[in-house]
């Protein structure tokens, strides 16, 4: 990031400014618009053009397309296997392998959203949110699992606008618990990643894809649950919980191993379909939205909705990486307009080359130094101080 023209000042310290975000009316607007058009192309024109054709009927008879039966029985209690059942049929395609482009499509998808659980959880678990709506994130992975993350993911992002309003909110509070901040790597890898990479693995039989499948669902919303089971494990007196600051090598290490994660399931994806031969594998097939052929088959319709899905969530993600970029640059100096449109590009330019859950990740491991520097009183610069 450039210099402002202003002196840089060194620590002191901060006045807490009685500013709030220019045109913050504007961001909700915004991510309430990305939440409603997601809304429209996933949940009412699917529906309205009955896409994805059959699945009604899959639902009703148990079996699919192919003969294959519909697993019934996960837990024994009804409301819970129908939901499973549901979400299970929704997946099966991609996760039994079925269509290899699928398939790649849905793990790429799940993998790049790995960071979104991640920067999630650590902002649920800063000092400044607890108990904010933004940091009930188990409430809202439940909820995205049902309708879609293009749905509810900018409704998150909406909701942190509102939270964070007045540049107060950056001036304390930045620090997670000493627990949340040791462990909140092993959490979200134990259950998240994980469970994930096993979905996904050609075990070669549908039935265990099915299991596999419906107890993944519930996943996303364990993790915050896990990160507080796990934080008791710190005692108080280590010396995370003690040294001002102890949790940023704590969440180095996740924007870390959660980039590399990103980075090599883009960089996998990215070669696998540009030297298959599998049509199916082809990045349009894999990636783009096709109207053409969504009522082919169920699973293309449910191709075509995980698409929308993804471009959907990942949309508004990216969006608030520039927000937050954004918030820091202005509390911390005085942006000019090539300022913030070299923010754009690098953003666009790390999600290209590596990536939307690397940009996501890479947005949040600089903007930590930054949050340091602004809570350290330092003005005038955003190149990271050597007292942050």
């Amino acid at each position: 990031m450039a210099r402002t023209n202003k002196p840089p000042r060194g620590s002191s310290k901060p006045v807490v400014p009685q500013t709030k975000r220019p045109l913050n009316g504007l961001f909700v607007l915004a991510f309430a618009g990305l939440s409603a058009i997601s809304t429209w192309f996933m949940r009412v024109e699917t529906v309205a053009k009955g896409v994805p054709i059959n699945f009604n009927t899959v639902l009703e008879t148990g079996h699919f397309d192919n003969g294959t039966p519909v697993e019934t029985n996960y837990t024994g209690i009804k409301v819970i296997d129908e939901i499973a059942k549901f979400l299970v049929i929704a997946f099966l395609e991609g996760t039994a392998g079925w269509d290899a482009g699928v398939h790649a499509q849905q793990l790429y998808f799940l993998l790049q959203w790995f960071a979104v659980v991640s920067v999630w959880s650590i902002e649920s678990k800063r000092r400044r949110n607890a108990w904010k709506a933004v940091s009930f994130v188990g409430l809202a992975a439940f909820v995205y699992q049902l309708i879609g993350a293009a749905v509810i993911a900018p409704l998150y992002y909406l909701v942190y606008v509102i939270t964070s309003r007045d540049d107060a909110y950056y001036f304390q509070g930045r620090e997670l618990s000493a627990g949340s901040a040791v462990l909140l790597l092993p959490a979200v890898v134990i259950s998240y990643l994980i469970p994930t990479v096993v979905m996904y693995y050609p075990w070669g039989d549908v039935k265990t894809a099915q299991y596999l499948t419906a107890i993944w669902q519930p996943t996303p919303a364990f993790v915050s649950i896990l990160i507080s089971v796990f934080s008791f494990l710190v005692p108080s007196s280590s010396p995370t919980a003690v040294a001002k600051n102890g949790d940023i090598k704590h969440l180095k290490r996740v924007y870390l191993i959660v980039g590399l994660v990103t980075t090599v399931a883009h960089v996998g994806t990215l070669y696998t379909c540009l030297t298959s031969d599998d049509p199916r594998l082809s990045l349009g097939y894999v990636f783009l939205p096709n109207r053409t052929t969504w009522k082919d088959s169920m699973g293309l319709g449910l191709h075509y909705i995980f698409q929308v899905d993804f471009f959907g969530a990942f949309s508004s993600s990216l969006l608030w990486c520039w927000l937050v970029i954004y918030d820091v640059l202005r509390i911390l100096g005085k942006p000019t307009a090539a300022d913030l449109i070299k923010t754009v590009l690098g953003i666009a330019f790390v999600t290209i080359v590596a990536g939307p859950g690397t940009a996501i990740v890479a947005v949040w491991n600089w903007r930590e130094d930054r949050l340091v520097m602004i809570e350290n009183g330092v003005k005038g610069t955003w190149e990271k101080s050597k007292v942050a």
